[in-house]
């Protein structure tokens, strides 16, 4: 073969040798890989992060709504008991007040420990807490006499008595379930002033959960027996 030709031969194979292209082919290759994996582990993350962070937000809205929704409602009319002095005649004020409690329309078993709720009552002239009296019969002379309490003596503190009666009652305790009615008695005959005629007043029920069931109405300008507040 001519020299020449090897030479020519040579050179083609010199620059065979120092050709790069393939080299930078490759480095563009794997620095597109480096951000595409980059990238994926940050959207990742913030995927993650938001989606934490939207089942807290759910999770907070959901108990606020828990919390200002109210588990509990009112039934029926309030109605107010005509009394007097036991040596007195009848009458010459509200000796108590029934109230009809059960659960609301969407809930199905609600919370009702009465050791656990507190009751207000709130009249021109009174600020109360009520105290519940377990184990007595509200609807019985005797139960009634036992909650009604006993006025105290001069300078003493009253203490206000609400009792309970749960009609069509369940299997569980301290739960209302559906169809169950909790009727409470919430004596003020031993207020002081008592509460008598065309006067405002303010009950308010405060359950465990959800929201408190405020109760407001006027007495009629008679004290009667037995008067439907509605």
């Amino acid at each position: 073969m001519e020299p020449s030709k090897w030479k020519s031969i040579g050179r083609y194979a010199r620059l065979l040798v120092h050709e790069e292209k393939g080299i930078t082919g490759l480095e563009t290759a794997i620095v597109l890989i480096a951000f595409v994996v980059v990238a994926a582990v940050f959207a990742f993350t913030v995927l993650t992060t938001g989606l934490f962070t939207s089942e807290k937000a759910k999770e907070t809205a959901m108990a606020g709504v828990a919390a200002t929704s109210s588990t509990l409602s009112t039934k029926g009319s309030v109605t107010a008991i005509g009394g007097g002095p036991p040596a007195g005649a009848c009458c010459d004020r509200v000796d108590h007040i029934r109230v009809k409690i059960t659960g609301a329309t969407d809930v199905n078993d609600v919370p009702f420990d009465p050791a656990a709720i507190l009751v207000t009552y709130q009249d021109d002239a009174n600020v109360a807490l009520m105290t519940y009296l377990p184990n007595q019969d509200p609807s019985t002379p005797a139960g009634a006499t036992a909650c009604r309490g006993v006025a105290p003596a001069a300078g003493a503190t009253a203490i206000n008595n609400w009792c309970l009666v749960v009609r069509n009652s369940g299997n569980v305790t301290n739960i209302l379930e559906p169809g169950e009615v909790a009727e409470m008695y919430i004596f003020t005959s031993i207020l002081n002033p008592t509460l008598t005629t065309n006067m405002q007043f303010r009950i308010e029920v405060i359950p465990q959960e959800g929201a408190a069931i405020a109760i407001q109405r006027r007495t009629p300008l008679a004290i009667e027996p037995v008067m439907n507040l509605n």
